[in-house]
C-alpha cells in the first residue's frame, strides 16, 4: 500500500508538471511594445518614452523599453556599467530579431560609433544625401575629427554588410547615445520591413511577437572578418572592395587601424520576447 501510495503521488506530480509547467528555465523577460503615434527622435534621450515601463534584465543589468509604429521598432536601452557605455566605440552593439518565440537569433544589425577625419566625415555625409556648401565643409574641417554612427546588417550566420546607407524606401537602422546620471542611454531604430527590402530590418508586423537578442562587450573579431564571399554586395554599402577582405572590415580599417577592438568589458547578452503593438 505504501508503494502504491508513493507511485500515485509521483503520477499526480508528473501530471501537474504537464498541465502546469510553471516558468521556463532560462526564459528571458517578456516585454510589451507600446504604439508610437509619432516617430521617435533617435537621440539617446528619453523624451519620447513617457509612460513606457522599463523592463529589467538581471544578468546584464540593462533596463529597456520598446515602442513601434507601422514601419519601425524603437528600442530604449539603459546600461549602468561604465565599461558598457563604451561599447559603440569599441565592439559595437548587436541587436538580432526573429518573428515568433525562437531560440535562434535570426538576422539583425551591428551599431558602431567611429571617430573619423573631417574629410571622411564630409564624404560620409555626402554619401548619405547631405548637401554641404563649401563654407559648411570649411567649417567642418576647422573642427577636426568627428564621430559618425554606423550600422551594419548582420546575417543569421554572422556575415556583415555595410555600412548601411539610405534605402530607396523607409529608413535605415539608426541609433543615438546620451549620458545619464545613472548610466548611458541608447535609442535604436530598426525597420520592421523584410531584410531583403531594407538590410538590417527584422521582417515583422505590428501585433506580432519577436524574439529580440542583444550583445555587446568582449571582442567582435568574427563579425568583422567574415570572408567577402559572404557579403551581400549592393550600391547602398557606400564602399567598394576588390581585395578579398570584407567591405565592412576595409571600411573600418580606413577609420581605425585597430578594427577588431576589445571593449575591456565582459561580454553581455540577453534575449527578450517582445509583443508588438497593433496598428492604429
Amino acid at each position: 500500500k505504501i508503494m502504491f501510495r508513493r507511485s500515485s503521488v509521483l503520477v499526480i506530480v508528473g501530471l501537474l508538471h504537464v498541465f502546469f509547467p510553471g516558468p521556463r528555465r532560462g526564459a528571458g523577460p517578456v516585454a510589451t511594445s507600446q504604439w508610437a503615434s509619432s516617430p521617435v527622435t533617435i537621440d539617446g534621450l528619453d523624451g519620447d518614452w513617457g509612460g513606457c515601463p522599463l523592463t529589467h534584465d538581471k544578468k546584464s543589468g540593462a533596463d529597456f523599453a520598446f515602442r513601434n509604429d507601422g514601419r519601425n521598432l524603437y528600442v530604449l536601452m539603459i546600461v549602468k556599467n561604465p565599461a558598457s557605455s563604451k561599447a559603440p566605440q569599441t565592439t559595437g552593439i548587436k541587436i538580432f530579431g526573429r518573428p515568433g518565440k525562437s531560440g535562434t537569433p535570426g538576422s539583425g544589425v551591428l551599431f558602431l560609433t567611429r571617430q573619423v577625419s573631417a574629410a571622411a566625415y564630409i564624404g560620409w555625409q555626402v554619401s548619405q544625401g547631405a548637401v554641404l556648401t563649401e563654407a559648411e565643409k570649411a567649417e567642418i574641417r576647422k573642427g577636426g575629427p568627428r564621430e559618425i554612427h554606423l550600422a551594419f546588417a548582420v546575417g543569421a550566420k554572422g556575415s556583415t554588410f555595410g555600412p548601411l546607407g539610405r534605402p530607396a524606401r523607409g529608413q535605415a537602422p539608426d541609433f543615438g547615445v546620451a549620458g545619464r546620471e545613472d548610466g548611458t542611454a541608447y535609442e535604436f531604430l530598426i525597420p520592421l520591413a523584410s531584410p531583403e527590402e531594407i538590410p538590417g530590418a527584422i521582417g515583422a508586423l505590428p501585433g506580432g511577437t519577436l524574439r529580440m537578442s542583444f550583445e555587446w562587450g568582449g571582442s567582435h573579431k568574427e563579425e568583422l572578418s567574415t570572408p567577402a564571399s559572404g557579403e551581400r554586395q549592393g550600391s547602398n554599402s557606400g564602399y567598394v572592395s576588390g581585395t578579398g577582405r570584407t567591405w565592412s572590415q576595409e571600411f573600418l580599417d580606413t577609420f581605425d587601424p585597430m578594427a577588431r577592438p576589445s571593449s575591456g568589458a565582459e561580454k553581455s547578452s540577453f534575449s527578450v520576447d517582445v509583443k508588438l503593438a497593433e496598428s492604429r
